[in-house]
C-alpha cells in the first residue's frame, strides 16, 4: 500500500539541508502504509525522519488504540503494606523534597527499604520544587498527572488527542486539547513542566523546548525523556530498533543533540540520567529476526517462560549499560537561562 504524503524537511537542530541515509523501515508497530527513513545531518549529526509525513497527516500515525491514549494506571507511590508507605514517604522526604513527609522516627530497617524504593521513585515521581506548580506535556490519559496529585500538587496538561484528554480530565480540570505552542499558560507558570516520549514525535522540537522553558518560573525544572539514539540498543539493532518507531518518531535524540537543543531552545542541561528496560531489548530482537526471516525463533521469544527467561538475564546486565551512558532512554533536567 501507498505511504501517507510525506514533505522533505531540513535539520530542525541546526537548519542543514544535507543528510545521509541511516536506516529505512516501515512501521512495526501499527502497520501505518509504508516505508521510512532516518538520516543523519552532516551538519551536527542529528538524526531525523526524511522525509516525513505531511503535517496534516501526522494524525493518522497514531490509531484509536495508541498505548498513550489507553486509559492510565497511574503509579501512585502512596500504595502497599504500611511498612511500604513508611519507606515511600522517607524517600520522597529525604531524596526528592518532599519535606512534609519527613518522620524522624522512621527505624533503621524503613530507612534502608526507602534507599532501594527511591531509584524507582526516581523515575515516576517529580522532585518537589517551589510551590508545587506541575505541566505535564503530552500527557495522554494522565498518567503522570495521577502520581503528581497524589502528591499534592496543582497539575495541568496538554495533550493533542481528544479522547486521551477526557481520560486525563479525573485527575485535572485543566487540560489543554491542542499543540504545545499554541497553549495559553502564561510565562513563569509553572515550577515543574515534564515531557515524556514527546519531542520526538514534534516538528520542531527546539520551539517546543523553548515554549516549555518559558513556562518554568525561576528555579523552575523542565524534564524531558527520549528514547536514546546514541544507546547500546540502537548501536546493536540498527533499522530493528524499537525505539526508532517510525513514522510516529520524527526525531531521535542523543544525549549530545538532546543538549543541544536545549541549549538553542535558551535552556541550559543540569543533570542527565540514563535507564535500560529489558523489554526495549526484546522487542528490538524480534524485529532482528523477522527482518531476517526468523519469525519462528521470534515468536519463540514471546512465549511466556522464555520472555520472562530471558527478562531475567537482561535485568541483571541492563544497569551497566545505563551506568555507561548507553541507556535505552535518556532523561535530563533542564533549566532556563537567566533572564537580562
Amino acid at each position: 500500500m501507498a505511504g501517507l504524503p510525506t514533505v522533505e524537511v531540513d535539520c530542525a537542530l541546526c537548519g542543514g539541508d544535507r543528510a545521509d541515509a541511516v536506516w529505512t523501515t516501515p512501521d512495526r508497530a501499527f502497520a501505518v502504509p509504508g516505508t521510512y527513513t532516518v538520516v543523519r545531518c552532516r551538519g551536527c549529526g542529528f538524526l531525523y525522519q526524511r522525509p516525513r509525513v505531511r503535517d496534516d497527516r501526522l494524525a493518522d500515525c497514531y490509531p484509536d488504540h495508541y498505548p498513550r491514549h489507553q486509559e492510565p494506571s497511574p503509579r501512585v507511590p502512596f500504595r502497599g503494606s504500611p511498612a511500604r508507605i513508611r519507606a515511600v514517604r522517607w524517600a520522597l522526604a529525604r531524596g526528592l523534597g518532599y519535606a512534609s513527609l519527613r518522620d524522624e522516627r522512621a527505624g533503621p530497617l524503613t530507612r534502608l527499604r526507602a534507599r532501594w524504593l527511591g531509584r524507582r521513585l526516581r523515575w515516576t515521581c517529580p522532585p518537589w520544587t517551589g510551590s508545587g506548580r506541575y505541566l505535564d506535556v503530552g500527557c495522554g490519559s494522565g498518567g503522570s498527572l495521577g502520581v503528581a496529585r497524589a502528591l499534592g500538587w496543582q497539575a495541568a496538561g496538554i495533550e493533542m488527542d481528544e479522547a486521551a484528554a477526557a481520560k486525563a480530565r479525573r485527575f485535572t480540570d485543566e487540560i489543554y486539547v491542542g499543540d504545545v505552542l499554541g497553549a495559553p499558560f502564561a510565562s513563569g507558570r509553572f515550577d515543574v513542566v515534564t515531557a515524556f516520549h514527546v519531542l520526538e514525535h514534534l516538528p520542531d522540537p527546539v520551539a517546543a523546548l523553548r515554549r516549555m522553558l518559558d513556562w518554568l518560573a525561576p528555579g523552575g525544572l523542565l524534564i524531558v525523556e527520549v528514547p536514546n539514539a546514541g544507546g547500546l540498543g540502537a548501536r546493536l539493532f540498527g533499522r530493528a530498533w524499537s525505539g526508532l518507531e517510525l513514522p510516529r518518531h520524527l526525531g531521535h535524540f542523543t544525549p549530545r543533540t538532546l543538549e543541544r537543543a536545549v541549549e538553542k531552545a535558551g535552556g541550559r542541561v543540569v543533570w542527565c540520567r540514563h535507564r535500560a528496560k529489558p523489554r526495549y531489548y526484546l522487542w528490538s530482537w524480534s524485529n532482528y529476526l523477522r527482518d531476517r526471516g526468523l519469525g519462528g525463533l521470534a515468536r519463540l521469544l514471546e512465549v511466556r517462560p522464555v520472555y520472562g527467561a530471558l527478562k531475567l538475564v537482561l535485568e541483571l546486565g541492563l544497569p551497566l549499560a545505563s551506568r555507561a551512558g548507553r541507556g535505552e532512554v535518556i532523561r535530563i533536567g533542564a533549566a532556563r537561562h537567566a533572564r537580562a
